[in-house]
């Protein structure tokens, strides 16, 4: 590329990297409770993950973005240092659009474990580098021996994202992930921020009206259920079932009946539900039933 080409590829690169990391930290920051959890909580929703997925998507994700030839034929001749923010987003409204299957194919290229050898050395060419992974998650590179190691045959297994971050969990305070979570992952930047806010907005108001009005101007019964439901199922992947959680931390009557009778209304079967709702069925079982205080009336 000439000059003026390569610095308006980086000014692309720039553009599109403030704009997934800011779309991903404000929807992690709305689904982050602000009241001390029972447990741990999913990582998507604990504040010590935020800034390890910003480094996690700079160092190992969005360059291999950059990489894909559909997603630097973007770039064209757009001034993407004065227009370049509001170009992208016409981009990224298009479901089918270069960098949000670029970002799927560079979050499966890392997420399972694989063989790393000379046999897979060209297939690994638009991976990063063998090594970051391990300097991201603070491992240290195993000793290298006098002898030259066996290459021929399957090569050597590189541990891939979800065992790491599963093993990152222990040590950062959330829970460990499930394998489709990187459907999680790959969501995130597709989750509309102002879309959370709005939703939360509205759980918020009706467990206001149902529980805390005047019994004239009070909502009927069940309108909180009916909203946390009605948002659950309209947002991404997981995205409702984190809100269901952050209501279970926050809201005062969203309580462990309360979570439990959700549950039921919203899975046939226990199976169902710890299928469909994997992380509520696990803070629900964490968290304490509320006490209950007897009025004694003096004779």
């Amino acid at each position: 590329m000439a000059a003026n080409e390569n610095e308006r590829f980086d000014q692309f690169a720039a553009v599109l990297m403030t704009e997934l990391l800011e779309r991903t930290r404000k929807s992690m920051e709305l689904l982050a409770p602000e009241q001390q959890p029972c447990s741990r909580l999913p990582f998507v929703q604990t504040p010590s993950f935020v800034e390890f997925y910003a480094e996690l998507v700079r160092v190992g994700i969005l360059p291999v973005v950059l990489s894909r030839r559909p997603v630097r034929a973007i770039v064209g001749d757009v001034d993407w240092s004065r227009e370049g923010r509001e170009y992208l987003l016409t981009v990224l409204d298009d479901r089918s659009n270069a960098v949000f299957t670029a970002w799927d194919y560079a979050w499966d290229s890392l997420w399972d474990e694989r063989k790393v050898g000379a046999d897979s050395a060209a297939a690994n060419a638009a991976k990063p580098k063998k090594g970051f992974l391990s300097s991201l998650f603070g491992r240290k590179s195993a000793p290298k021996p006098d002898s030259r190691p066996a290459e021929e045959g399957e090569g050597g297994v590189m541990a891939g994202l979800h065992s790491m971050l599963t093993e990152l969990a222990g040590r950062r305070g959330f829970l460990p992930l499930f394998h489709d979570d990187v459907r999680i992952l790959k969501g995130m930047p597709r989750v509309k921020p102002g879309r959370l806010a709005q939703a939360w907005k509205e759980i918020s108001q009706y467990h206001h009206q149902e529980f805390y009005l005047s019994e004239k101007e009070q909502a009927k019964p069940g309108v909180t259920s009916d909203c946390l439901q009605k948002w659950h199922y309209n947002l991404p992947d997981k995205i409702g079932e984190f809100l269901v959680i952050k209501a279970a931390v926050d809201l005062e009557h969203v309580t462990k009946p309360f979570i439990g009778k959700y549950i039921r209304q919203s899975a046939r079967t226990q199976e169902e539900a710890e299928k469909g709702m994997p992380y509520l069925s696990v803070y629900w079982k964490a968290m304490s039933n509320p006490v209950i205080v007897q009025q004694q009336h003096s004779l």
